[in-house]
């Protein structure tokens, strides 16, 4: 049923038991909904215009691609938040 519950070391039966305890069906829509929200909405086309943009040579490319993660973490907290505000 659940083949990686031993690698925590809990059996499937407590894990689920467990899960259904703790977790609302609410919970699930909402994560769901988050999902699909950062999956769509998540790259607005800003990370692919900091890369067509790079100008500079080998060097500037690694700066391009660490400035594109760093804002697309970012941008993803930002709208993470925001959902969740929404979803409250």
């Amino acid at each position: 049923m659940c083949k990686y519950t031993a690698f925590i070391s809990v059996e499937p039966d407590a894990y689920f038991a467990a899960l259904r305890r703790f977790m609302e069906t609410k919970d699930l829509w909402d994560g769901l909904i988050k999902a699909e929200v950062l999956w769509v909405h998540g790259d607005p086309g800003l990370l692919s215009n900091i890369g067509l943009n790079t100008r500079g040579g080998p060097r500037e490319i690694g700066a391009a691609v660490t400035k594109a993660v760093v804002v697309s973490l970012i941008l993803i907290l930002v709208l993470d938040y925001f959902v969740t505000k929404a979803l409250v």
